[in-house]
């Protein structure tokens, strides 16, 4: 018997050991997972820990030195390009290779591979939309480019060098918790990456939704709740600037019939499930108290950790520049050199158009009253622990089939539509970013961002020479008027897009009189622009910083940080004078009435801690609904008219009929709403709950209920988990001084300290100051911390 129980306890551990060994459906090896040497445990870091390095390599030519700050951000010196992009490849994979893995599976539409089923719409999506399809456009462009074929080239050599030298123990946490190991990187992924930022500030139109509208209100009604412009825009190119004659003539429209698709609610099968921007700003020295220009850039993105951004410098014959880069990508995309400073916030011009398509069959489609063959790709989905996933896209003339009988778009919508998008074009950024960090003067500033395409950007510029400037920049094309805002007819070739607006005709100003430039996301020109667009446009913050920039006669960089992390808020300014003066206060009672009490006196600023900062948005957000969710509750996308429409229809006072009562009732919902959450505290704060989270949403690796105020009617246009990604002020006087600080910190692993360093700071609106290393000199011994040397080898 004793034989027996052995044998038996010997099969269950060999079982075991098996079953520890491998992964279970979408599970990792839990035995390799747990084990206390090579497993996740061996991802923690010593608070001391040495970083300086020093090995040979035969991919370098020449000896590359790399100086560590204090705040782990490397300073690379090489002798060539090639070397330069080497080490920065392996530097990016050494400190973020899962992120940069994970994120360009993402774009390419390959997260089933690694998290399973339930990332396989997300990933039909990817491939529907045209993502690597446009990424091995752009490659071909990029490649064809020797400089950028050698800066990618080396780029990935240097990613691929660092990933060889990995086994087991040392690979990133995130691959021993998800089961899965880097794969090679190639060209595509860094191509991919850029269509991955085009998509997060392009992706998002309103087509669908407006299609429906326009059918629903007389023109007249349509433009009073949607207008393409704003009344009072403070546009990015000022006001009464002159725009030079234009080359191209607007095309006509075809006639109605002929121009749109129309869509009803045979169209849908089922209803499926405010304002993200950035901002920037450029002071001329006439304005400023060193008499220098002072540049500020903060881009509001999506907030994880690891961080999107990575600090770094970059030393080479004919290029010193400091900024941050994106991990997977060379280059520092926003940053300054020895001459000038640049930033971007997104231009949300729409470049991105549907075409309803008439399928005859599998095979062909209808254009100009012919059959015309559809060309098929067959997208095959790896699934983790599934079998293969096989989505068979269909190509039309226009671009991809994105929605379909067999996959539904906002608001369950089956009619098929193509997609033309600027994303899908073979366009080069990364040539521009290889001139901008080489520019030296405002020519060759200029000469770079005309090779940027997409996605479309707002450029500010400043320079020791003094200057400041301003491009409404990408590529576009010559629309007639109100193209691509709706849903257009796909079977007539009068609906394609025509030629592409010379870049040079882009709007742009420099050194205004007003003595400043600022963008915001808001309106790009004001109407004397002579070319048509449309796109997704936000006041508020650019009303706000016009406003104080407007008043500033002296400027600082402590005044630029102040107003990157300004909290006041237009929206409550001008709407809660309104929704008091209508409240029937008859009927507010009791807790309501404390409720009520919070808002007098108050600054009209959504400070961290501000109690009347949460009882105004949580009213505003109630009321808003109130006065539109009825009429608009069948809507795709639940587009209703924007913020600062409502607002100024509010001022107007019998603009919105039943204000008194939807005011009152909304107050009342609003107060309920404000006792659910009062046992944690009515700080603003808590109850908005801001927070920077691991991009598995591992709470353990995550940052909760952040103590910090904003939201996107504000400056500081922090939101749950949206906001500026990067804060940076340069004042460009004899003596270039960088400040900047992000959500995070350079190492991606959870277990080092230096994985959110600078969390703390950027919560409470601190910054760094910079250390730039100016051409010709070395870093202070007095900050190096770690060292890189690099050796060819022999």
């Amino acid at each position: 018997m004793r034989k027996l129980f052995a044998v038996l306890a010997l099969v269950f551990v060999t079982v075991l050991i098996i079953l520890l060994d491998r992964p279970l459906g979408s599970l990792p090896a839990l035995g390799r997972l747990l084990d206390p040497i090579n497993g996740a445990m061996a991802s923690a870091e010593s608070v001391d820990d040495d970083f300086s390095l020093e090995f040979s390599t035969s991919s370098l030519q020449q000896p590359v030195q790399v100086w560590f700050d204090d705040r782990l951000v490397p300073h690379i010196k090489a002798a060539n390009d090639h070397d330069l992009y080497f080490v920065q490849g392996y530097i990016h994979a050494y400190f973020r290779l899962w992120q940069m893995d994970l994120q360009t599976r993402a774009a390419g539409g390959r997260v089933s591979e690694v998290l399973g089923k339930k990332a396989l719409r997300f990933d039909r999506e990817q491939r529907r939309k045209g993502m690597v399809f446009g990424a091995e456009k752009s490659l071909a462009a990029m490649e064809a480019d020797p400089r950028t074929k050698q800066m990618l080239d080396a780029y990935k050599t240097g990613v691929n060098e660092y990933i060889a030298s990995l086994n087991y123990r040392n690979l990133p946490i995130e691959y021993k918790l998800m089961g899965f190991e880097p794969e090679p990187w190639t060209n595509l992924k860094s191509a991919l990456l850029l269509k991955y930022m085009a998509d997060d500030l392009t992706g998002k139109t309103d087509d669908i939704a407006l299609s429906i509208l326009r059918e629903r209100y007389t023109k007249e009604q349509f433009e009073d709740l949607f207008p393409e412009r704003i009344n009072g825009s403070t546009p990015v190119i000022p006001t009464g600037s002159i725009y030079s004659v234009p080359s191209m003539k607007q095309p006509a429209a075809p006639p109605d019939s002929l121009a749109w698709a129309h869509l009803d609610s045979a169209d849908f099968v089922e209803q499926n499930e405010e304002g993200k921007g950035s901002n920037n700003w450029a002071v001329s020295g006439s304005r400023t108290a060193s008499g220098a220009p002072i540049l500020a850039n903060d881009p509001h993105l999506g907030l994880n950790l690891p961080s999107l951004w990575f600090e770094v410098q970059l030393q080479a014959p004919g290029i010193n520049v400091y900024g941050v880069s994106l991990p997977g990508a060379p280059g520092v995309v926003i940053g300054f050199n020895d001459h000038l400073s640049w930033g971007f916030t997104n231009n949300y011009r729409d470049v991105k158009d549907f075409y309803a398509v008439e399928l005859k069959d599998d095979k062909s489609y209808l254009f100009n009253g012919k059959d015309v063959p559809l060309t098929i790709k067959d997208e095959v989905i790896k699934i983790k622990g599934k079998p293969d996933y096989i989505d068979h896209v269909k190509y039309t003339l226009h671009g991809p089939v994105i929605y379909d009988e067999e996959f539904h778009g906002p608001g369950g919508l089956k009619k098929p539509l193509a997609l033309t998008w600027m994303a899908h074009k073979g366009t080069n950024e990364y040539l521009s970013i290889y001139l901008l960090n080489r520019a030296t003067d405002y020519n060759s500033f200029v000469f770079a961002i005309q090779q940027f395409q997409c996605p479309g950007q707002n450029a500010i510029y400043a320079d020791r020479q003094g200057n400041i400037a301003l491009w409404g920049q990408g590529q576009f094309v010559n629309k007639w008027k109100e193209q691509g805002r709706f849903v257009m007819n796909g079977t007539d070739s009068s609906t394609l897009w025509k030629e592409l607006i010379p870049m040079s005709e882009n709007p742009h100003a420099m050194n205004p009189a007003q003595g400043f430039l600022s963008s915001a996301n808001q309106s790009v020109t004001d109407g004397t622009y002579p070319y048509y667009y449309n796109g997704l446009f936000y006041e508020f913050r650019a009303w706000r910083i016009n406003q104080v920039l407007g008043q500033l006669k002296k400027a600082t960089v402590q005044d630029m940080f102040a107003l990157q992390n300004d909290v006041y808020s237009i929206l409550a300014a001008n709407t809660l004078p309104v929704m008091l003066r209508h409240l029937d206060s008859s009927h507010v009672q009791g807790k309501q009435r404390e409720y009520l009490n919070t808002l007098a006196g108050w600054d009209y600023r959504l400070a961290a801690k501000s109690k009347a900062a949460s009882v105004f948005q949580i009213w505003s957000h109630f009321l808003y609904m109130a006065i539109w969710k009825d009429r608009f509750n069948k809507v795709p996308d639940n587009l209703m008219p924007s913020p600062e429409r409502t607002m100024q229809l509010m001022q107007a006072d019998t603009a919105i009929k039943g204000l008194r009562e939807l005011a009152t009732a909304s107050f009342a919902q609003a107060a309920d709403s404000l006792d659910k959450v009062d046992n944690d505290g009515l700080e603003w704060y808590k109850v908005k709950k801001p927070m920077v989270r691991h991009l598995t949403k591992l709470p353990a690796f995550s940052y909760l209920e952040l103590p910090i105020g904003g939201w996107g009617n504000t400056p500081n246009a922090m939101k749950v988990d949206h906001g500026p990604s990067w804060r940076m002020v340069v004042q460009m006087g004899n003596e270039i001084e960088g400040y900047g600080v992000y959500p995070g910190g350079q190492s991606g692993n959870p277990g080092s300290k230096y994985y959110a360093t600078f969390l703390d700071k950027w919560v409470k609106g601190e910054y760094y100051r910079l250390s730039f290393v100016p051409e010709g000199q070395t870093p202070d011994n007095k900050t190096v911390k770690h060292t890189w040397k690099i050796q060819p080898a022999k």
